[in-house]
């Protein structure tokens, strides 16, 4: 039987890191969105957000560019329907799928949504100088493209 290695520090591991600030930073951003009467999850947002930016698509591109299962998709999306932020709608060239579009009330939301992650975002940098974030940024776009064009 080989040796177990002893040198591996878990703490030192990038993707350990990036999984920890993640979910910290989500957890924190969604206490912030139920403060002001939205119990959303920032997945949900990530959802709201890109609607806003690309109008109504379907729920398969939807589940493309979060990059998730088009099950958990389903589910995040029945929930934002039930809440009124979202809307099905059939699509016109193919009855066996809907476009998922904003409502009003889940463009009110984002309103509200958009300042609290752009405030939250710039307290929890402030003390980082700006070559830094760069640095990060391009490290963390670095390691993202290498994993999507190894799939």
């Amino acid at each position: 039987m080989s040796e177990l290695p002893t040198d591996f520090q878990l703490e030192q591991a990038i993707g350990m890191q990036v999984n920890r600030t993640a979910f910290l930073m989500t957890e924190e951003i969604a206490r912030r969105f139920a403060d002001y009467g939205y119990p959303l999850s920032a997945q949900d947002f990530g959802i709201l957000f890109r609607l806003l930016k690309k109008g109504a698509v379907t729920q398969v591109e939807i589940a493309a560019l979060m990059m998730r299962d088009k099950t958990t998709i389903t589910r995040r999306i029945d929930g934002l329907v039930k809440k009124g932020l979202v809307e099905r709608n059939p699509c016109p060239q193919d009855r066996r799928c809907f476009r998922i579009g904003l409502t009003e009330a889940g463009r009110q939301a984002l309103s509200v949504m958009i300042p609290l992650v752009r405030d939250f975002q710039q307290e929890v940098l402030c003390d980082v100088p700006d070559e830094e974030k760069a640095a990060t940024m391009k490290t963390l776009k670095h390691i993202a493209e290498k994993l999507l064009s190894s799939r």
